[in-house]
C-alpha cells in the first residue's frame, strides 16, 4: 500500500496556493521570538473513539525508539476556540522533544484548533467510513487541512485498500478534499488480539516512516532554551 494517493484523486493544483497561506496564517500567530525559536512537530490524530488511545500511545513510543524523543499531548475538549492558551501549554510540555503526537476526540475540537494536518484513524467497516466522511465534511466547511487516513482493524492489505479508496473518492467527487494513505492496522495486531509485540512495531513503525517522510505534521515553536 503506497503513502500517497493516486495523482488522478488530487485536487486541482490550486491547493498549493492554499497550502502557503495555511503557512502564512500560522506564522503570522506568532510574534518574532517564536519565529526563531526551535520547533517541535505535531501530528494530531483524530479519534473514531477512546478505544484507539493505544495507537497514540504506542505511536509515540515507535517514534522514540527510531530516534525522535516525542510525547503525547492531550488538547482539552473544552478548549474551544483557544488556540493561543493550547499552544502555551503545548510549547511548554513538548520542550526538548522532536515530535509532539495529539490524540483529539472529536472534530470540532480539530476545526476549532485550526490545525494544518489531520491524520484520521478510521475502524474497517463502512459505519466508520461513513462517519469519517461526516468528519472530513465537517472540517472542509473551515480552513481545510490536509487529511490523512489509517484504517484499523482490516482483515488484510486488499480490505484496507477497499475501505479507503469508498471513502478517498467520495471525499474528492463530493467535497474536493484528497486524502492521503497512510497505511493500516490490521486486526492481527490490535490489542483484543494479544499485546503489543514486534509484528504491531513494525506497522506502527511503517505509519511513522510515512509521517515523516511526507512531512504530515503542523510545526509548534518552542522556546529554544528548553531544548535538550
Amino acid at each position: 500500500m503506497t503513502s500517497q494517493i493516486n495523482p488522478a484523486w488530487r485536487r486541482r493544483p490550486a491547493s498549493s496556493d492554499r497550502l502557503a497561506k495555511i503557512g502564512a496564517r500560522f506564522l503570522s500567530d506568532m510574534g518574532d521570538s517564536e519565529k526563531n525559536a526551535d520547533f517541535c512537530r505535531a501530528i494530531p490524530f483524530l479519534l473514531d473513539g477512546p478505544s484507539q488511545e493505544w495507537i497514540v500511545s504506542e505511536l509515540c513510543e515507535v517514534l522514540t525508539q527510531k530516534g525522535h524523543k516525542s510525547v503525547v499531548f492531550h488538547i482539552p475538549e473544552n478548549a474551544g476556540d483557544a488556540q493561543q492558551a493550547v499552544r502555551e501549554e503545548l510549547k511548554r510540555q513538548c520542550r526538548g522533544c522532536e515530535y509532539c503526537v495529539l490524540p483529539i476526540d472529536s472534530a470540532a475540537t480539530a476545526r476549532a484548533q485550526r490545525l494544518d494536518h489531520v491524520v484520521l484513524l478510521v475502524p474497517a467497516n463502512l459505519d466508520a467510513v461513513r462517519r469519517a466522511y461526516r468528519r472530513i465534511k465537517y472540517l472542509a466547511e473551515r480552513d481545510v487541512p490536509e487529511i490523512g487516513i489509517v484504517l484499523v482493524g482490516p482483515r488484510d492489505q486488499h480490505a484496507a485498500w477497499r475501505y479507503f479508496r469508498k471513502l478517498a473518492v467520495g471525499t474528492l467527487r463530493y467535497l474536493d478534499v484528497p486524502l492521503v494513505n497512510f497505511g493500516f492496522l490490521p486486526e492481527q495486531v490490535t490489542p483484543e488480539h494479544g499485546p503489543a509485540d514486534q509484528h504491531r512495531d513494525n506497522f506502527l513503525s511503517r505509519i511513522s516512516e510515512r509521517l515523516i517522510g511526507s512531512e504530515f505534521f503542523q510545526l509548534c515553536a518552542v522556546d529554544a532554551a528548553g531544548i535538550s
